[in-house]
């Protein structure tokens, strides 16, 4: 395409920003995989596939006139704790949005001082789940709650968060503090595509 200067030009500001911010494929993204992540991703698979299978059971059983209760409670119990692990998943891949843009506009300083901040911010809001969780699971372990429809004890369903919310600090500070490669990809600004 051909530029006869009737095209506007952007500022150069946005011209920088712009080019800070790198968009990489996912098939480039090298993501470290010690055994808990691999345990957690084969996790994340048997989950969602339960979760498929248990929807077309709902499904086939309501076209039949007759709904399977147990398939909506086990959807619903399969969504919450594959949505805890996938975000741990995500942190530890450093593939969540970040305010890249501020941090690409700003002085140097900001750029240096912003990875500290996702770690410290990420730390602390993940203590405070991993706590009411923890919190909730001991309750719902005392009070002896089950499940309506699968007679499943409660505190189950509540452990894959309380594990979430743990490996979610695990993972931003081993991505900051111990990954060379993907502190410099939180640095950089990297986004995944």
């Amino acid at each position: 395409m051909h530029d006869d200067g009737s095209t506007p030009t952007r500022g150069a500001e946005h011209q920088a920003a712009e080019h800070s911010i790198k968009v990489v494929p996912v098939g480039e993204v090298s993501e470290p995989h010690g055994l808990i992540w691999k345990a957690v991703d084969a996790l994340l698979f048997v989950g969602i596939c339960a979760m498929l299978l248990s929807l077309a059971a709902q499904m086939v059983s309501r076209q039949m006139g007759a709904s399977l209760p147990w398939t909506e409670e086990l959807t619903r119990f399969l969504f919450m704790d594959t949505t805890f692990l996938g975000m741990a998943a995500g942190f530890r891949a450093a593939v969540h949005p970040r305010v890249n843009f501020a941090v690409a506009w700003g002085p140097a300083w900001l750029k240096q001082v912003s990875v500290h901040l996702y770690a410290i911010c990420g730390t602390v809001f993940f203590s405070v789940l991993l706590y009411k969780t923890w919190e909730l699971m001991l309750q719902q372990y005392a009070a002896g709650e089950s499940s309506p429809a699968l007679g499943l004890k409660m505190f189950l369903v509540t452990l894959p968060l309380v594990i979430s919310a743990a490996l979610a600090i695990v993972a931003h500070i081993t991505t900051v503090y111990f990954s060379p490669y993907m502190r410099k990809r939180i640095l950089e600004g990297e986004m995944i595509a």
